[in-house]
């Protein structure tokens, strides 16, 4: 199958631009609204070019000045087997950037917001990634998450904005979000189950969280929560690490964490669930070199 497809609607100023040869390809594109756009990684007015086997690739956007951009194609030695990209925005003036490089890989990305930006990209085999961002207002906060995995297979991860995750991936909505929240993340392992969520339910908005892994087998369950400030950096570098972080209601709380070490460790902080007074902060660092792991535990309330 070869299929060039370069339209533009100039009543509405919507534009696709794609140029695609091989097999299977599975396409939907929807878009309502003005000046919305589906193009290069770059989301410049310039074809991306998608090129392998088995690809299914299903777009929605509503609202006026919308991006997707899309570079996936055979990368190297890779043929690009079935996987898959489902992207929905509805709202105004949002970007998201997907990329794909491997096999058998899953996005799943939502923004239901105004001025958001979301940066995805996987290479390599086997990953599922589902990304949500979500507000409440007519003009957000702009918030922004990059996830990344570069040479990582087989992992697993969900990410909210907007939205806070149980530890059973149940999805949780409370109704009202300003946006104005930061995530990175950043995996470079193999077989990694990682979650991380951050909301406000306010207009005090202010969090951030940064992690890597560069790993494997580690799961990472990582929350933020309600009201303002908060930041969150987690690194690893190593294997085997069960870690659950809480940093919940109220403002100020800090937590870096390190972890590393020839063995894993399990690890179970929690901040902050009834804070008032706006404090909190904890360094933590660990080398683990106990045979058959280590176990951590820090509770501030």
């Amino acid at each position: 199958m070869g299929l060039i497809v370069s339209t533009s609607n100039r009543l509405l100023g919507n534009d696709i631009y794609i140029t695609q040869s091989g097999n299977g390809l599975d396409l939907d594109i929807t878009q309502d609204g003005n000046n919305n756009r589906v193009s290069t990684k770059s989301t410049a007015a310039s074809n991306a070019t998608l090129i392998g086997k088995n690809q299914t690739i299903n777009f929605t956007q509503t609202g006026d000045n919308n991006k997707i951009g899309l570079y996936k194609h055979t990368y190297g030695s890779d043929t690009q087997t079935s996987s898959t990209m489902k992207a929905v925005q509805t709202g105004n003036n949002l970007i998201m950037y997907l990329d794909n490089h491997g096999d058998n890989n899953n996005m799943d990305a939502e923004q239901i917001h105004n001025n958001a930006i979301m940066d995805l990209e996987i290479d390599y085999n086997n990953n599922d990634v589902i990304a949500k961002q979500k507000c409440s207002e007519i003009s957000c906060d702009q918030d922004r998450m990059v996830l990344n995995i570069y040479g990582g297979n087989n992992n697993e991860v969900m990410l909210g904005q907007g939205y806070g995750l149980q530890s059973d991936g149940t999805w949780q909505y409370g109704g009202q979000e300003h946006g104005g929240h930061y995530m990175n993340v950043y995996i470079s392992g193999d077989n990694n189950d990682l979650m991380a969520a951050q909301k406000a339910n306010n207009t005090s908005t202010e969090q951030s969280l940064n992690t890597y892994v560069l790993g494997d087998n580690n799961d990472i369950h990582l929350q933020q929560y309600h009201n303002g400030d908060k930041t969150l950096n987690l690194y690893v570098y190593n294997n085997d690490n069960d870690v659950h972080v809480k940093q919940q209601k109220t403002y100020a709380q800090t937590a870096t964490i390190s972890l590393n070490g020839s063995y894993g460790t399990t690890l179970n902080l929690q901040m902050g669930t009834n804070n008032t007074t706006q404090a909190g902060f904890y360094s933590f660092s660990q080398n683990c070199q106990t045979v058959g792991g280590c176990s951590i535990s820090a509770t501030q309330n």
